[in-house]
């Protein structure tokens, strides 16, 4: 029986944009988190944006702190205060706000010969957004309906997410939930969003996206998935070493899902790279 392992991350969720470096691209901040075209020169050719991981979250309606602070991007007040109201967002939508504009910045990005895409955040990250996650874990247990309805709304949107990536030219592109994971959330539930939610988002993601793509997954998540017998390790044998940004390049069209190491791992070099593949 396979067993439930927390994968060990040794990097922060976010890694700071400082006003210093805007300013050394004659930029501002908070100016440049709403535009494109800001956003794509602030970001630079091999860009995984957004900058922050609340991008999400705001386009449900989440209050967002914006200011010039290193931290990014952050929430600043709760609107959701008890599982219910989670019922009460809207789909996501890619064609408005920030959401948007950071999917015009890969675009840019790439149309100018970059190689830029998206890290998409998944349910229990947009509620830490939302919401006290304590509060919503005490509705949870009383109402997971509830909580399956979210993720579905979660699910559906993401995948319009990653497709709007895919047209604006990311051939790789990332999915994280760390706060979703064992260490944070316990076994019972780390294991409820892994069989209800990211296994039913891969499943779809599969299905929408064209052969040429790779879902890379935060480690977190794809430990997750084979502890929970949902996936299986299996191995791809490299032509050459490279860097590991340059395996996963290399991966598109022969595998789907990755998520052996963590992305800021991107210059490690190896010869084989490990990959999932979702069980029936």
């Amino acid at each position: 029986m396979a067993k439930l392992i927390d994968f060990k991350c040794k990097y922060a969720e976010y890694s700071g944009i400082s006003k210093e470096k805007a300013s050394e691209k004659g930029l501002s901040l908070p100016e440049s988190y709403f535009h494109a075209e800001q956003i794509a020169k602030l970001a630079g050719s091999q860009a995984v944006l957004p900058f922050d991981p609340v991008l999400e979250a705001e386009n449900l309606g989440a209050k967002i702190k914006f200011d010039d602070s290193s931290l990014g991007p952050r929430k600043e007040a709760d609107i959701v205060t008890k599982i219910d109201q989670l019922k009460d967002l809207p789909e996501l939508d890619v064609s408005s706000g920030r959401l948007a504009e950071t999917l015009k910045a890969v675009k840019i990005i790439n149309a100018e010969g970059g190689n830029a895409t998206v890290e998409m955040h998944g349910p229990i990250t947009i509620i830490n957004g939302l919401s006290d996650m304590m509060k919503i874990l005490m509705g949870w247990r009383k109402q997971p309906e509830t909580m399956d309805a979210f993720f579905a709304l979660i699910a559906r949107g993401l995948v319009n997410y990653a497709l709007a990536a895919r047209e604006a030219g990311a051939r790789v592109i990332y999915y994280t939930d760390s706060p979703g994971s064992l260490n944070i959330l316990g076994p019972k539930y780390a294991k409820q969003v892994t069989e209800n939610f990211t296994v039913q988002l891969l499943k779809a993601l599969d299905e929408r996206l064209d052969q040429d793509c790779v879902i890379h997954l935060c480690p977190k998540t794809s430990f997750l998935l084979a502890g929970c017998e949902k996936a299986k390790w299996k191995k791809l044998a490299l032509e050459e070493t490279m860097a590991y940004k340059d395996a996963c390049e290399a991966a598109c069209g022969k595998v789907r899902f990755l998520g052996q190491r963590c992305r800021k791992d991107d210059k490690i070099k190896v010869s084989v790279i490990n990959y999932l593949e979702l069980s029936e």
